[in-house]
């Protein structure tokens, strides 16, 4: 529009030179037609260096504003920050207090204490996060107030062995439509204001089908309800540098659910997966071992789960971790693999004790083998390695009657059952 304006105001300008250039001769014959044209080249000039005048303010006033809000927005940013710095800060002194208290308390006691001062390091680590990656102005409409003090809630296990712990939290619909700026202002506003939920799908033992583990996945929620999965946020996530973040989100949410569940003696196993962008993060690794060895109570009941590529083509550095991680009595799987052709012996030394395939890459190898060894072998080597094989991607009965036959150990797959959200207490 302003600049429909513009266009408009110098064609009225240039009409007013032409009329003064055409009409001086005719109203007044002493005046010379070349004179005449001087005097309307003249109003043209003038008028064109007014318009620009007043352009360029135009400009500048707009400039000014734009400047003046952007200062705006930063200051309730910095406001919101030190907010939260201020109320962990306090939190942590509380905790340290507590911890001075309690000195003369049980065990029990002094590692309860210990758990939550390690919880809180994640939180500010949380925040620290947020604050280096929160560079865009929100989302139109977005509120301007702080975020709720309890960032992440807890988790409760409402449901007996072998059957579904997610309660009875309705599953929202998926959003759909979105586009990759969308998607970024619904996982930053997400993450800020508590919208990121744990959804939990059974891995069965088989033949029986008893639920014996569940894999824990991040389900973003925005303003309406409705969430994102994985498939949708992931990209746009690494790209903008917020996978640490939830990574973190995710890995807090499964300690508070595996330390509830102890705290009912079940004996349930959590995959909890770590993305292949903060198992190369220095930063958030660094900080990852320090608050699971403030944890290792919780090693008989939480798995972490890294993609194979990544695993395959570690560094030193990675190697350290993991071995770190073993050495603190947590386990491993393995997920993404599309092949049979593994290093089963390298997998074990560091710690993996379950594999995950697809049912499409063992049904695939079966048709058209494409491994050095046939898919039976392969299962005797993973059992002699005490390791167990998980087929996921199981849709149909069909599907798994054929796998029956192999001997698997553990099923996953919507035929079992979907992913449902863990209820918040």
């Amino acid at each position: 529009m302003i600049a429909v304006r513009h266009i408009l105001i110098a064609v009225a300008y240039t009409l007013i030179a032409a009329v003064v250039a055409v009409a001086l001769p005719r109203g007044f014959p002493q005046i010379d037609p070349n004179f005449a044209a001087i005097i309307g080249g003249i109003v043209l000039l003038a008028s064109a260096l007014l318009h620009e005048i007043f352009a360029r303010q135009e400009g500048e006033a707009l400039l000014v504003d734009h400047i003046d809000e952007l200062h705006a927005h930063n200051d309730r940013l910095r406001t919101a920050l030190e907010d939260s710095r201020t109320d962990l800060a306090t939190l942590k002194g509380d905790v340290v207090a507590m911890k001075k208290d309690y000195r003369s308390a049980g065990a029990d006691a002094r590692k309860e204490v210990d758990s939550m001062i390690s919880e809180v390091k994640v939180l500010q680590g949380l925040i620290e996060q947020m604050a280096t990656t929160r560079a865009a102005p929100p989302s139109p409409g977005a509120k301007t107030e702080r975020a709720a003090q309890n960032p992440v809630g807890t988790l409760s296990l409402v449901a007996r062995e072998g059957r579904p712990v997610t309660g009875d939290a309705p599953t929202p619909p998926i959003a759909s439509g979105l586009d990759d700026e969308a998607i970024l202002a619904i996982v930053r506003d997400g993450l800020e204001r508590n919208r990121v939920d744990l959804a939990l799908q059974p891995v069965v033992r088989l033949p029986q089908r008893r639920t014996v583990y569940y894999e824990a996945f991040t389900r973003i929620r925005n303003a309406d309800g409705a969430m994102l999965v994985p498939e949708q946020y992931i990209a746009v996530a690494e790209r903008e540098g917020l996978i640490a973040a939830i990574d973190n989100m995710l890995l807090f949410r499964c300690v508070q659910l595996v330390r509830r569940t102890q705290s009912h003696d079940r004996d349930i196993g959590f995959f909890c997966n770590i993305s292949a962008h903060s198992l190369t993060d220095r930063h958030f690794f660094s900080n990852f071992i320090e608050f699971m060895a403030d944890n290792s109570g919780l090693a008989p009941n939480l798995i972490f789960e890294f993609p194979y590529a990544t695993i395959a083509n570690r560094d030193q550095e990675i190697e350290d971790h993991l071995r770190h991680l073993a050495s603190l009595g947590f386990r491993f799987s393995v997920d993404q693999v599309n092949s049979l052709n593994l290093d089963y012996d390298d997998l074990r030394e560091h710690g993996f004790r379950f594999i995950k395939m697809d049912a499409e890459t063992i049904l695939g190898e079966i048709n058209d083998p494409q491994a050095h060894v046939s898919v039976i072998d392969i299962k005797r080597a993973i059992d002699r390695r005490g390791m167990d094989l998980i087929v996921e991607k199981i849709e149909s009965e069909p599907k798994l009657l054929e796998l029956l036959d192999l001997r698997i150990d553990y099923g996953q797959g919507y035929l079992f059952g979907e992913p449902r959200l863990a209820r918040v207490e």
